[in-house]
């Protein structure tokens, strides 16, 4: 058949109607426009007598009049979607007009020798959804099938529904899943070897009764790009990497627990901060910087139990994982028995392994890490699984402690850190005024940003969490409300609010020599600082007709108690009524704190995790920009320097090795390792091994911020963009997009990121709606429309026509 197959809909259908062996095809007629034009009665006479088209104990058949336009499913291209169909049609007269209407809607290309196709309509749907034989987009080897549950067949291709189920299959694994999913897989192998054409792209549904999927559509999948990784390298990569899950999901020598998972999402979420498939730089700049070791480091200083020495990131073929049963194990308290930390990291595995969709949201709604007021109906859904009061009580007393220190206002292990941070600023400007070359620089830059940057962020990114969840009991036991909770995390002025007065105020020189450093991706050498590329980000902004505009109600208060004007008279009010419900709760939980320092506390917490980002990031931008330095002149781009490891830059300051040598063999390397890194996909979510051969995606579950709705036309592509009123969409919470503020954005969605992200936080502070971490899927769908609605307070995102943005 090859090529010549996709003719168009109704010549594929009828090639293949009686050939299929894994599916099946409806029965159909097709009608030619010069033919409807000069013979309607015969036509309809025609159709009507049709065995499918006779009516059948009194009732008439209902069918399906659809587009078969020329070009419309041909190799060369795909108007898929692009015309009319017209389903439930009864009688003669309501099926001459819905032909005339799909006719019409072929306009102005409407010529006499298009095609309506005409078909029963399909009854007792029980599921329906598209696959194809490529990842969309990339090209990877990879049949991809989208299933939506129930009668609606148009539900998947018209984006309507949030509830469509992802099936992913290798193309060089030999055995189909089960299910429906191995069925449409069987099913669009026969079609590619029917045609000769292994890029499809296929409609099916699955009716009552049946096993195999019925065929509604089949066109060549247009401009898919080409993966140039051999098909056996890319298989003996899968097993190596099989292989190596299987052993770090079972039995670990330290690490409490009998079993383990792989997140890109939990604990340190490296989706969100490097994203999925980093460069091999930014993958090994954020183990040496985070999670080889200093998050061990930081976990055991705060009171919880001791994993210096186990690695928390797992690299699967250049993706990034956490291990999640390490992640689970560290935020046990240290004085727990290893008894009792087995029971309690097999239970928040299990709560995972139930509900896979909280895997971005395992500190809210698995993990216990503090001391919080509703912390007896947390325990409590433990005694239901089998804790028993002894457990619990140890438990309670541990995470007492442990939170008990941290709020401390004097002896809190936050205190050390924020010196840290102190010496950080001291240290980079003595590097960076040094005579020592570029390399040296950057080492000791990092070295630095390890130790006086990255740990104490760690430390303080912990108090944030833990404000964030104390300020979040208050509102589960009813001591304020959702409203006094949004509007205290709008009062906390943090570095990022202050950067967006200061784009107000400042010269661009003077913005720039604050801000500078910032970078959407803040590990990436390929991404532009914003004192690289101030246009870039800040189109416009500084020339004389510009003004800055503000979300309604955005202005956030000065976090400065002595503050005067209205903002600040709310401001205290607001705080004065925190300190009033917080007061009973701090005594009856014995928690030693004042209050008003309570309240400081959760201000701080939200607000300095935000500063230390800022201040460990210059120190790790800097280090970039002197290796780009470096690179330059010795011939290497930023995108060659992208496939080195970091490691060559420590080899090249303690070893006599030639630096240009070092790295040209690390990049080599780290090339040839991303061409499989490139090609891979990986479920955000790994709990076997087999899942590197298929997977399941897990339905995701957004994080909705604020309680507001917005609607905007859609802008994925921001770089130099009109983003005024736009529904803004970018990969991750990274705070180097916090240059998206500077224009009046009506709502934000990303990819990654979770409910304690930093675009969580900047999107609460300034009452900006927000679908934080909408999953690969969700994101992808939303990004090709034209125009969403976000409805926060419902929790949903609606595709809208353009015209009604």
């Amino acid at each position: 058949m090859g090529q010549a197959l996709f003719e168009d809909k109704a010549a594929t259908l009828a090639s293949l109607e009686g050939q299929l062996v894994n599916g099946r095809v409806l029965p159909q007629a097709t009608i030619d426009h010069a033919g409807w034009k000069s013979a309607r009665a015969r036509v309809l006479k025609r159709l009507l007598a049709a065995p499918w088209a006779q009516e059948s104990t009194g009732h008439l058949p209902a069918l399906i009049v659809r587009s078969s336009a020329s070009g419309e499913d041909g190799a060369g291209q795909s108007l898929a979607g692009h015309f009319l169909s017209v389903q439930n049609v009864r009688g003669e007269g309501a099926l001459a007009e819905a032909i005339d209407q799909v006719f019409a809607s072929y306009a102005p290309q409407l010529t006499d020798d298009q095609k309506v196709l005409v078909q029963p309509m399909l009854a007792k749907v029980v599921a329906s959804g598209v696959a194809t034989s490529r990842e969309v987009g990339s090209g990877r080897p990879y049949i991809v099938v989208n299933t939506s549950i129930g009668a609606d067949t148009t539900e998947v291709t018209a984006g309507r529904t949030n509830e469509t189920q992802v099936c992913y299959h290798f193309r060089g694994s030999l055995m189909p899943p089960e299910g429906r999913c191995g069925a449409v897989v069987r099913l669009i192998r026969e079609v590619e070897q029917l045609s000769g054409v292994d890029r499809l792209d296929i409609e099916f549904a699955f009716v009552e009764g049946e096993h195999s999927p019925v065929l509604l559509q089949a066109r060549p999948l247009v401009n898919a790009p080409t993966v140039p990784l051999p098909r056996d390298r890319h298989c003996r990569a899968l097993a190596q990497a099989e292989r190596k899950i299987a052993s770090t999901l079972g039995a670990h020598p330290l690490a409490r627990g009998r079993r383990s998972a792989l997140g890109v999402m939990p604990d340190w979420n490296p989706a969100e901060i490097i994203g999925v498939r980093p460069r091999p730089l930014a993958l090994s700049l954020y183990r040496g910087l985070v999670t080889d070791d200093v998050w061990a480091r930081q976990r055991t200083s705060y009171g919880y139990r001791d994993l210096l020495g186990v690695p928390l990131l797992i690299d699967i073929l250049g993706l990034p994982y956490i291990d999640v049963r390490t992640s689970f194990d560290s935020f046990v308290p240290a004085e727990l028995s290893d008894a009792a930390a087995d029971h309690v990291v097999d239970h928040y595995m299990d709560r995972l392994l139930a509900a896979p969709a909280l895997h971005d949201k395992i500190e809210f709604e698995i993990v216990l890490s503090c001391y919080a007021f509703d912390i007896d109906r947390r325990l409590a859904a433990l005694a239901d699984v089998g804790f028993n009061l002894a457990e619990l009580r140890d438990l309670r007393g541990a995470l007492h402690t442990l939170t008990q220190r941290i709020v401390d206002p004097i002896d809190s292990p936050r205190l050390a850190d924020r010196a840290g941070l102190d010496k950080l600023q001291t240290r980079r400007a003595q590097i960076l005024a040094s005579d020592t070359p570029p390399l040296a620089q950057a080492y000791f830059l990092l070295e630095d940003c390890k130790r006086f940057g990255t740990r104490p962020f760690a430390g303080l990114a912990r108090v944030g969490f833990i404000a964030i969840q104390m300020l979040n009991s208050m509102v589960a036991v009813g001591a304020i409300d959702e409203d006094d909770r949004q509007a205290f995390l709008m009062s906390v002025s943090t570095v990022a609010s202050e950067m967006q007065r200061d784009l107000a105020q400042l010269s661009k020189e003077a913005f720039l020599a604050s801000y500078g450093h910032l970078r959407p991706g803040a590990y990436d050498i390929l991404s532009p600082r914003y004192d690289e590329a101030p246009e870039l980000y800040f189109n416009g902004f500084w020339s004389a007709d510009h003004l800055l505009k503000l979300p309604a109600g955005a202005e956030p208060f000065a976090l400065d108690r002595a503050s005067t004007g209205d903002g600040a008279t709310q401001r205290r009010a607001l705080w004065s009524r925190l300190e009033t419900a917080a007061a009973p709760l701090l005594a009856r939980h014995e928690i030693d704190v004042t209050p008003a320092a309570f309240v400081e506390f959760l201000a701080e917490g939200i607000r300095e995790r935000e500063q230390a980002k800022f201040l460990f990031t210059r120190s790790l931008s800097d280090a970039l920009a002197l290796i780009k330095r470096w690179g330059n002149s010795v011939g290497l781009s930023p995108d060659d320097l992208s496939y080195a490891d970091v490691r060559a830059l420590r080899e090249a300051y303690a070893t006599a090795r030639e630096p240009l040598e070092l790295f040209a063999d690390t990049i080599r390397q780290g090339r040839d390792s991303f061409a499989v890194t490139s090609a891979t996909c990986l479920p955000p979510l790994i709990t076997g091994a087999g899942d590197v051969w298929g997977f399941d995606l897990p339905i995701a579950t957004p994080n909705f911020i604020t309680s507001r709705a917005a609607r905007g036309r859609v802008v994925r592509e921001i770089e130099g963009a009109d983003l005024d009123g736009a529904i803004v969409m970018i990969p991750n919470a990274d705070p180097g997009f916090d240059w998206i503020f500077s224009r009046p954005i009506a709502g934000l969605i990303t990819a990654y990121g979770g409910a304690n992200s930093h675009m969580a936080i900047r999107s609460a502070e300034l009452g900006l709606p927000a679908v934080i971490g909408a999953g690969e899927h969700l994101f992808r769908e939303w990004a090709q429309a034209g125009a969403l609605q976000i409805d926060c307070a419902n929790r949903r995102v609606d595709i809208m026509p353009v015209g009604r943005a």
